[in-house]
């Protein structure tokens, strides 16, 4: 898109602790987001996509696979919030999933993992319109917008890389991420243009060496996928664990 100005506004999101979460509910201080920018959730619950995938990548006599489905309800059952979700997701090269725990109402989700066969928290309460993810990458993608969002306002993506050796917060910098902004002439009418900027490590970069950077990191459209996208409530992932730890 052709510069003719830079206005860059960058939201600031709102950070709310649960990895650790002690079964409490939220604070009460906490301002809820319009539902005009909520992530969409399916009015009828689905089993996880990777169910399936559950089933084959995980076989009963693999002794070396910690008892995760024990550990992941616990976690589940120990959460109170009668706002949230739960998914499981392959986010890092193992046959090992991860367990996502979403708060429908303040859109905030919670990464965990397995680590020493103890709950690890990847990402604590990264608050986004929607967090996406790409499969066995350990890539995480949070969505965010502004000033109504869209061709005449403001919206970014975000992407952060998960490992077991820290957990991620809204306050780490993004391995890489972009920005858009529309344009907006001296009588504050829409030019039908806008700016996009992008960064690697924070640092600005031009867009060909951000597609460079996105593909080394396994970033494509047609693999990203919504953690929320197939949730589901308490008992059902309560029912969904001990299943599949009985198979």
């Amino acid at each position: 898109m052709r510069k003719k100005q830079i206005t860059l506004i960058l939201p600031i999101l709102l950070l709310l602790t649960a990895c650790g979460f002690t079964g409490s509910e939220p604070p009460q201080t906490s301002v809820p987001v319009d539902s005009a920018v909520q992530a969409p959730i399916s009015e009828t619950l689905a089993q996880p996509e990777s169910e399936t995938e559950l089933q084959s990548a995980v076989p009963a006599t693999d002794t070396q696979l910690p008892d995760y489905q024990k550990i992941y309800a616990q976690a589940v059952t120990d959460n109170t919030n009668e706002n949230t979700l739960f998914s499981l997701i392959y986010l890092d090269d193992d046959n090992l999933p991860e367990l996502v725990i979403y708060d429908s109402y303040y859109l905030t989700y919670s990464v965990y993992t397995l680590k020493d066969n103890a709950l690890f928290c990847l990402a604590d309460s990264l608050s986004t319109v929607e967090l996406t993810y790409f499969e066995r990458t350990g890539i995480l993608c949070e969505f965010a917008r502004w000033n109504g969002g869209g061709d005449e306002g403001g919206y970014g993506r975000s992407y952060y890389l998960a490992a077991k050796d820290r957990t991620l917060t809204d306050s780490d910098t993004p391995i890489l991420n972009y920005v858009y902004n529309a344009v907006y002439d001296e009588k504050n009418i829409y030019t039908g243009e806008g700016i996009t900027e992008y960064f690697h490590l924070g640092e600005e970069t031009d867009e060909a060496s951000y597609e460079r950077f996105a593909e080394d990191l396994g970033i494509t459209d047609n693999d990203e996928k919504a953690c929320s996208a197939h949730a589901l409530s308490k008992d059902e992932m309560l029912a969904f664990l001990s299943e599949s730890q009985d198979r």
